[in-house]
């Protein structure tokens, strides 16, 4: 059996959602001819790691090496030793965790800015590659590793790769879960000043790898089309689900009245954002097409940036029939999910990127309502017939679509189309692995 070391920051512990895909791979590559070496972060060595979840390691099998690297944090050890040499607690460079400082009205980055960005080449991570790239060739030398596969973001990753790569002379394939220059939703810095550096290095990782993946057609699109002479590197590899996790059972009874009920699980950020929804049913309502108790808007997880929705629900007339959750866990929120009539997706401002959520949704089997502007995500579900879409400005459509639900003409449940199967799409990463090694 040949042997793939994955290096991904992304990976249990660590509950993200970009953790979802390695984990996958990692389980299923041992079916097709590959066992897989782990090299992930070590959590401990992170300022705020967020959640941490365990759990998820189980459906690993046991031979599967799994490799823990640390992780230097270069800003936040320059605000502890600021911190330390004024011998007080101030304000940090950037605002607190390391996070950027917001601008002030009509100014632009100030030196904060300039200097907490510098600290973010490539991304927040940066201080993991050095310490990922020196487990990396131990691991290479004393597993006998024949290929390298490395995913982002972050894109410290495939840094922390193509240094492995070049030390061992083993062939590599990068996996891009989103973009990297191309990036719509990337608000990590406040200055432009690095984009052209950003550039240089994403070159970088595109000519030392043997393949690329992206995860959608159109990010595979753009990559050709901005680097034409190495096009026969790149191909498409979408994310998908399990095909072997158990959903829970919906336990509402279908003859109980309740409410029509939408649910969006996960965090609404950037231009993600839920009003065009709360529009919809306040029209309704004021219509006389819709009372209290017909309908419920679900949304389980964060609210994030600068959405009008909190201060339109504070004097909503249906304010009482939207429903406003913390996180969850991952059983509990499936358990709503499947109790919902509709699965609420939200994706606008990009057009390279497909959410997670989408196939996620699809392994739940409920149906799905697509609040999306042009872009990857539309096309596959036009493409694929796996919901109703509605664009965030079309207020007609949105009331059209809610007012079917209410009058029980909803949207059908989407099939299940098997290569979105996490076990098929892992047959297709050994394609690419055993074409890099020939």
């Amino acid at each position: 059996m040949r042997k793939l070391l994955m290096i991904v920051y992304n990976f249990p512990p660590l509950s993200t959602s970009g953790m979802f895909r390695s984990l996958q791979f990692a389980r299923y590559l041992p079916q097709h001819g590959w066992m897989p070496v782990v090299l992930t972060i070590r959590t401990s060595t992170v300022h705020s790691p967020g959640p941490l979840d365990a759990e998820p390691l189980r459906i690993l099998s046991p031979e599967v090496v799994v490799e823990r690297a640390r992780v230097l944090e270069p800003l936040q050890m320059a605000l502890g030793l600021r911190n330390h040499l004024r011998q007080t607690v101030s304000q940090p460079l950037g605002g607190g965790n390391g996070k950027p400082e917001a601008k002030s009205a009509g100014h632009g980055p100030g030196w904060r800015d300039w200097v907490t960005d510098l600290f973010s080449l490539p991304d927040r991570q940066a201080g993991w590659i050095l310490p990922a790239a020196r487990k990396a060739a131990e691991l290479i030398d004393r597993e006998g590793i024949d290929a390298i596969y490395s995913s982002s973001p972050p894109a410290s990753s495939h840094l922390a790769a193509l240094l492995a790569s070049r030390y061992s002379g083993r062939p590599w394939v990068a996996d891009f879960r989103d973009p990297w220059v191309s990036n719509q939703f990337l608000t990590e810095r406040q200055t432009t000043y690095l984009d052209p550096v950003d550039s240089w290095l994403e070159k970088r990782v595109i000519e030392g790898a043997a393949g690329v993946i992206a995860n959608t057609d159109e990010l595979r699109d753009d990559f050709q089309s901005r680097y034409p002479s190495l096009a026969d590197k790149f191909s498409t590899l979408t994310n998908g689900f399990d095909g072997e996790e158990i959903m829970p059972v919906p336990h509402e009874s279908s003859s109980v009245k309740r409410p029509i009920r939408l649910t969006h699980a996960g965090t609404i950020y950037g231009q993600r954002d839920a009003t065009p929804i709360l529009r919809g049913m306040e029209s309704l309502y004021k219509k006389g097409l819709m009372k209290k108790g017909d309908m419920e808007l679900n949304l389980l997880g964060v609210m994030e940036g600068g959405s009008s929705f909190p201060d339109r629900l504070a004097s909503s007339p249906v304010a009482d029939m939207v429903r406003i959750s913390p996180p969850v866990p991952r059983q509990e929120a499936l358990r709503q999910l499947v109790n919902s009539d509709l699965l609420l997706l939200i994706q606008a401002g990009t057009t390279l990127q497909i959410p997670r959520k989408l196939f996620e949704y699809l392994s739940i089997g409920r149906p799905i309502f697509a609040l999306v502007t042009p872009g990857a995500t539309e096309n596959l579900i036009r493409s694929e017939s796996l919901g109703r879409i509605a664009d965030p400005d079309d207020e007609e459509e949105i009331e059209r679509i809610l007012l079917d639900a209410l009058r029980g003409k909803g949207v059908p449940a989407p099939s299940l189309p098997e290569r979105f199967d996490f076990r098929n799409l892992t047959g297709e990463l050994t394609a690419v692995l055993n074409k890099a090694l020939s």
